[in-house]
């Protein structure tokens, strides 16, 4: 038998589904950074800048230089200084903060806040080679003392750059040069200190530039802005502690500005102080996608996608949005398997209610409650009422032994029993109807087949609703649904033979090829 294909006009809107779904999704992923993973407990960092000077009495503008592409993060900046307006600004491949007020006097104080958000597609900016530095500029007197001291670490110029660093932050540390002496007179330290160093790499011809950042470390409190000193080999940037003169192998170092732009620029102000305090909190993917969707510019995009309800309708939406998967996976059960259930959909509304009461005490109370209703229909019926009134006989049947399983559970200590009240009255009294109409029409074995089916079916109905994994991916990436939707409208074109059919109809084959 050949396969029908589907129809031109069921592949178009499969077609649409699909691309719906991806372009939602890839939206999600790209700009609100929305992940597939479920870490529970996510690193967040958020970085505070204050800043503190003396205004003058006129316009006051102040520019920060914020934080380079950090990989495994992508950063957010927000500010909530009063009587200022804020603005992130870009200029020349770099990021800044900018505050601007039209008239300002005496003491003022601004800050921001730096989020580091977790991603794990951020990656760090290429840098492109750097080109070989100009022979600097000594002052009188110096060159030939600079000179001298590089002669005396490198007189053949054979060593590395990397032995030769060592070598000269070695020799600078000792200090019995008068070469040393001459050179680093009171620059032992800060940007003068890293200047020198510079000027004597810049005459091996090794490229080199100042970083000043802070430490991404929450033990740290109120910390200035830190000078390091990078060295261009091997490929890349190597960044040396000026102190130590080693290679710095913390990772917690934040560069906020690289090269010569100043790290803070004020107009309209004085004696500026700046002082970095770094947090880390713990979060979880959820709270991470809500962050993260909170700082996008239309905010009905975060309505739409569900993390600005309310707690509680968050988690009843949660596992509604898994309900096409278990919906899928009954079409496939009766139209691909070919078993036969009570009832199209009540595997997954009985699932639902299992939810409330757990897999073990729900399959318990539910088998005993149709036991009970199939018994008081089957009386029902001997009293040939209309069907109306007879299933409302069996609905208030149903409650009342509901109310009944609850107390008796609650006077044994059996707290899953207590939870029997959350069952579907009339979805209950409807299966017991329809088991008996069943019975009635097709006997007691087609009843139990059809009842056994729902039952098996339930079950993994139960734990695809119950999976924490699935309710945080279909609910954070609702687009699923549509794929669902394209799924079940391709299932529905199917006409071949079901798996259990294919066993029915073997002796009709057999035969064939015999007589062939």
């Amino acid at each position: 038998m050949t396969m029908p294909r589907p129809g031109k006009s069921i592949c178009i809107i499969v077609g649409i589904l699909l691309l719906l779904a991806a372009a939602i999704a890839a939206f999600k992923i790209c700009v609100l950074h929305y992940s597939f993973s479920r870490s529970v407990n996510a690193e967040l960092w958020v970085m505070e800048c204050r800043i503190r000077f003396t205004a003058d009495g006129g316009p006051v503008t102040a520019r920060l230089s914020l934080p380079y592409e950090i990989p495994g993060y992508y950063l957010v900046v927000t500010s909530q200084t009063p009587d200022y307006t804020f603005a992130v600004q870009e200029r020349d491949g770099r990021t800044f903060s900018v505050w601007q007020s039209p008239e300002r006097r005496g003491r003022q104080a601004l800050s921001c806040q730096i989020s580091f958000i977790p991603d794990a597609g951020a990656a760090a900016a290429m840098e492109e080679p750097p080109e070989t530095p100009e022979r600097p500029r000594w002052p009188s007197g110096q060159k030939q003392f600079a000179e001298q001291l590089l002669r005396n670490l490198d007189p053949e110029g054979r060593l590395s750059v990397p032995e030769f660093v060592k070598a000269l932050f070695k020799q600078i540390r000792k200090g019995d040069s008068p070469a040393v002496s001459v050179l680093f007179a009171d620059k032992r330290r800060g940007a003068p200190f890293l200047q020198v160093v510079r000027n004597l790499l810049a005459m091996k011809k090794i490229a080199s530039r100042e970083v000043e950042g802070v430490f991404l470390n929450d033990k740290r409190r109120r910390q200035s802005p830190a000078l390091m000193l990078e060295i261009y080999y091997g490929g890349s940037f190597h960044r040396y502690d000026p102190v130590s003169g080693a290679v710095s192998v913390q990772k917690d170092f934040i560069p906020l500005r690289i090269g010569d732009e100043p790290l803070f620029a004020l107009s309209g102000g004085r004696q500026a102080a700046l002082r970095f305090s770094a947090l880390k909190t713990n979060i979880s993917a959820a709270g991470l996608n809500r962050l993260r969707g909170s700082f996008v510019e239309h905010s009905w995009l975060m309505d739409i996608i569900g993390y600005e309800l309310p707690i509680s309708e968050q988690n009843v939406f949660k596992r509604l949005a898994l309900l096409p998967l278990a919906v899928l996976l009954i079409v496939v059960v009766r139209n691909i398997i070919g078993l036969q259930s009570m009832g199209t959909f009540m595997p997954v509304l009985i699932a639902l209610a299992f939810l409330e009461t757990g897999l073990a005490a729900g399959l318990i109370a539910f088998l005993l409650i149709l036991a009970v209703g199939l018994s008081a229909r089957a009386l029902l019926t001997h009293m040939n009422l209309l069907m109306v009134p007879r299933i409302s006989a069996v609905v208030v049947i149903v409650i009342l032994l509901m109310k009944a399983i609850s107390v008796f559970s609650y006077a044994f200590g059996f707290t899953q029993g207590q939870s029997i009240t959350f069952f579907p009255l009339i979805i209950l009294a409807w299966t017991i109807e329809r088991a008996s109409m069943v019975w009635e029409e097709d006997g007691p074995g087609t009843m139990f087949r059809q009842l056994a089916v729902s039952l098996a079916a339930c079950i993994p109905c139960y734990f695809i609703l119950n999976n924490d994994y699935l309710q945080y991916l279909f609910f954070t990436f609702q687009e699923f649904n549509l794929v669902i939707l394209a799924l079940i409208l391709l299932l529905g074109t199917y006409t071949g033979y079901r798996l259990t059919e294919l066993k029915r109809f073997k002796p009709l084959v057999s035969s064939c090829s015999d007589h062939s």
